[in-house]
């Protein structure tokens, strides 16, 4: 009989809310925060305060209620983490009706399924319309409960339909399922799974948190070969700010780069390179976008840090290949690294203490209803003073310092409209010597506005500004006469509109537009001093326009099997004022070789390309776990960093495409297998791909770079072709977490000239100076207990190709050395060991100042790693085998580096 009643008044409620106009309420249940002390507060106090001061109305029996309180406060607390709060575990349950009101009744006699209590029940969608809609789409979203951000790359799933969706990078997902009672699946990496029972009435909206697992806090977390938009996405590698914490990195800093670099097919050439090479591929191939702005030089401190601080970074993402339409601008990889926004909770303050830079960052809400919030961090180094410890006066009168500052405003009109401005600055002065200085810094500009026009429908503006620049002060001497400043830059500017349109959970179409404007100044040399013998030199400058077309539409086909589709249209053109000189056809290129120039005007196309770019990628899976992916792409780059070493450095130029140099064409194909349930915890996965490249650059012997007006005459046309197979086994669960990951690729090139002159190895494929055929990088961290974890990363890798010396002559009275074909040689395997251990923050959430303490040494066992080889004039002994010539390595750190480091949050 009390069943019979509990059902009624249960019916009765729902009854009751029906014909209630809740539409003048003007806040659902799942935007309100409430604030307060319920300490030993009566529960029929606490559902009043809800009523009166947040509109909230509650529908129980108050024979239900009486015997029970409320003890716990909030502060600007999610309503419904609330209500889980206090009736977890509770006598009584309760349901959400309408986004407005709540029924509360005993959880003892309540008549349904007890499956139905894995959690408090969601209803999605007005009950007037219970049974009206065969299917209905849920637009979720996935948040961090602690912190409220986003988790983008969260799954939601629906084990008995076996359907499932992925959060994007702003933590929304969206999923069609039929009406009626189901249990979602909602996990992340490193968070613990939750299980929500929703009644779907129609589509709707629903947020959804996750909590850290508070087991295994020092887990590392790779997602790789996942995409947030798009089910055929292969060839990428996804890491959050957590993973990327824990790595044991130089001097104990974290770093974007080197930790991407323990990714399968990307490498670093040495300490001296923060850049990096993806497939074989130079480092300029390689776009790397900050929060929609490109950078033009990722490093810090000779390359020892990369420009991009830790502490904002909230998400990256690197596109090896499969490149979605949307992409263009280089051709071996797309680094996107995701800004964070700004803390809606709270004003928080967190930084670390190291003994090359000290950082800090500082983020939280503006306005009162927290749509308007910010974020600021910044770097500066203090490393003067160590190398002023060091003996060698070459060292300790070398000047290395840098700054950066990071900031982002987001404001959210609602959860599907929204903005970012973001900014960033950086600087950098170093010197080997009291011979020279170098400076060099970037600034970045990125304006991003998302609106949604419809169901399934939304669009994004990217706006975007890029400046880098270089100088070179070299004090010939003391000769302040003879001493000069040497200059360049590049400015980038763009505009992007993209829309993306989801007639289907399982149908996605995506297009848009990019322009882009360069300013390119290659080199310019100016006196140091006023009395001087330095004349003023500049080259002319370069400006160049980029557009491009992209359309991408992503379906399933069958079963299992998935297709997208792409096609991206890019066109260049170099812009006047320019001269152009023409060169005899018959001889090769030399300023020599110079028959008559043309002159363009301001305005005037001087040259101009472009082509199509077709995409293609395929996923199938099947049912016991396997995922078979392939992709096919095209890229055209028509900008490209002129650089005659193997280590990308601040004075190298950028260079257009122009009458003389055409674009870089890269056509790549991949086919992938992975498998993620084959034995629970690890992740397995393999892929072979083979890359076809037109219009490579390569330099003649001793060609200049630096100040060249005939550029194109020390240049050499030259083709390329790569391939390789890649493998990774991950581990992300459990104390013990890590990966292991194994590479074997090949990258040659060959010359295309028809003349002697433009002839490398008598034009026969030799080694590029990326082709190292084996890489083997393993990374692992155990969590001892709740706070302390020891990592350790391990490194080999093939040496890279060298040209060295092979004889030395005697012709004219003077030494004539005798150079090997081009790289013929290779340097010495590449292997090195990194360790940490760590102490990390204070579990208790209530205490306002956390720490933590890292002790990491690098290079661990002091390996000498050569960073280059060289000859050098010697006194014949024993030991040199009586040559007055002998072959030396130069290691950068060839001995282990201690590090402490100290990370706070307040």
């Amino acid at each position: 009989m009390k069943q019979k009643t509990c059902s009624q008044s249960i019916l009765a409620g729902i009854i009751l809310l029906c014909i209630i106009p809740w539409n003048v309420l003007s806040q659902p249940i799942e935007e309100i925060k409430i604030s307060g002390n319920f300490r030993n507060v009566p529960m029929v106090s606490f559902l009043k305060t809800l009523e009166n001061q947040y509109g909230v109305k509650s529908f129980y029996k108050d024979s239900w209620i009486e015997p029970y309180t409320v003890n716990t406060n909030f502060s600007d607390t999610p309503l419904i983490k609330a209500l889980n709060s206090v009736f977890t575990g509770h006598e009584l349950n309760y349901e959400i009706f309408q986004d407005h009101a709540l029924i509360i009744f005993p959880r003892n006699i309540d008549t349904r399924s007890k499956s139905e209590g894995i959690d408090q029940i969601l209803v999605i969608g007005d009950p007037i319309n219970m049974g009206r809609y065969k299917t209905g789409k849920i637009a979720g979203k996935v948040l961090d409960g602690k912190t409220g951000n986003s988790l983008p790359g969260a799954v939601v799933y629906n084990t008995r339909l076996g359907k499932g969706a992925t959060t994007d990078k702003e933590g929304n997902f969206q999923l069609e399922i039929p009406t009626g009672d189901h249990v979602l699946k909602i996990s992340f990496m490193g968070f613990q799974e939750n299980e929500r029972k929703i009644k779907l009435i129609e589509s709707g909206s629903a947020e959804f948190e996750l909590f850290e697992e508070t087991h295994n806090l020092g887990e590392i977390t790779v997602v790789a070969d996942e995409s947030n938009s798009s089910r055929t996405q292969m060839s990428m590698v996804q890491m959050n700010a957590k993973a990327i914490k824990n790595l044991p990195l130089l001097m104990g800093e974290r770093d974007v780069i080197k930790s991407i670099a323990m990714m399968p097919g990307i490498q670093v050439v040495g300490e001296l390179a923060s850049g990096f090479n993806v497939r074989g591929g130079n480092s300029d191939q390689n776009l790397v976008l900050l929060n929609g702005s490109p950078v033009f030089n990722t490093s810090h401190l000779f390359g020892f840090l990369s420009m991009i601080n830790p502490d904002v970074v909230d998400n990256l993402r690197v596109f090896k290949g499969g490149l979605p339409a949307r992409f263009g601008e280089r051709v071996s990889s797309i680094m996107e690294i995701d800004i964070k926004e700004g803390n809606d909770k709270a004003i928080k303050m967190y930084g670390g203490l190291g003994i090359i830079n000290s950082r800090l960052t500082l983020e939280g809400p503006v306005t009162k209803d927290k749509k308007l919030r910010f974020l600021a961090a910044g770097r500066m180094s203090y490393t003067d003073w160590v190398l002023g410890k060091v003996p060698d006066p070459d060292v300790s009168n070398s000047v290395t310092n840098f700054y950066d500052f990071c900031g982002k405003v987001s404001y959210r009109f609602n959860r599907n409209n929204w903005m970012n401005v973001m900014g960033y600055t950086s600087s950098d002065e170093f010197s080997t010597s009291a011979q020279s200085v170098n400076n060099y810094g970037n600034d970045l500009f990125n304006f991003e506005t998302h609106n949604k026009y419809g169901d399934g429908l939304s669009g994004e503006l990217n706006l975007s500004y890029s400046n880098y620049k270089f100088k070179l002060t070299d004090y010939a001497d003391g000769k302040d006469y003879e001493a000069y400043y040497l200059d360049n830059r590049i400015q980038y500017n763009s505009l992007k509109y993209d829309v993306f349109w989801q007639p289907h959970p399982r149908h996605s179409i995506h297009t848009g537009i990019n322009a882009i404007y360069y300013l390119n100044d290659p080199g310019k040399i100016s006196p140091y001093a006023d009395t001087t013998v330095v004349i003023t030199n500049q080259l002319k400058r370069e400006n160049a326009f980029e557009g491009a077309y992209y359309l991408s539409d992503e379906f399933d086909v069958l079963p299992g099997l998935t297709v997208n589709l792409g096609l991206r249209y890019s066109h260049f053109a170099l812009i006047g004022p320019k001269t152009e000189l023409l060169y005899d056809e018959n001889k090769a290129k030399t300023p020599g070789s110079v028959v008559d120039s043309l002159v363009f005007g301001k305005g005037e196309i001087v040259k101009s390309y472009g082509g199509i770019e077709p995409r293609l990628a395929l996923n199938y899976e099947t049912q016991n776990g396997y995922s078979l992916k392939m992709s096919y792409q095209r890229t055209r780059q028509y900008i490209n960093q002129i650089s005659n070493n193997a280590v990308i450095s601040p004075a190298e130029i950028w260079k257009t495409s122009d009458y003389h140099l055409k674009p870089l064409i890269n056509d790549q194909f991949a086919i992938g297998a992975s498998n993620n349930n084959l034995v629970k915890g690890y992740n397995l996965s393999a892929e072979v791909y083979y890359k076809n490249l037109q219009n490579l650059i390569e330099y003649k012997n001793g060609a200049q770079i630096i100040m060249n007006k005939h550029l194109e005459t020390d240049l050499v046309p030259s083709n390329g072709y790569s391939y390789g197979i890649e493998f990774s086994l991950n581990k992300n669960q459990g104390r013990l977490t890590g990966w292991l990951n194994y590479v074997y690729a090949r990258t040659m090139r060959k010359t295309t000239g028809d003349f002697d002159d433009e002839m490398i190895n008598d034009g026969k494929y030799f080694s590029s100076i990326y082709d190292k055929p084996h890489d083997l990088s393993a990374v692992a961290t155990y969590n001892i207990s709740r706070r302390w974890r020891i990592s350790g990363n391990f490194v080999l890798i093939s040496g890279r190709p060298v040209t060295l010396p092979e004889l030395t002559y005697q012709y004219g009275g003077e030494t004539l050395v005798y150079y090997s074909d081009r790289n013929k040689y290779r340097m010495p395997p590449y292997h090195r060991f990194d360790f940490s251990i760590t102490f990390d923050e204070n579990l208790r959430r209530k205490r306002m100042w956390k720490g933590s303490w890292t002790f990491s040494v690098y290079n661990l066992y002091g390996r000498k790693n050569p960073y280059s080889v060289y000859y050098r004039k010697t006194v014949g002994n024993a030991e040199t085998n009586y040559d007055s010539y002998s072959l030396f390595s130069l290691s950068v750190i060839g001995v282990p580096v201690p590090s402490l480091t100290y990370n706070f949050t307040f």
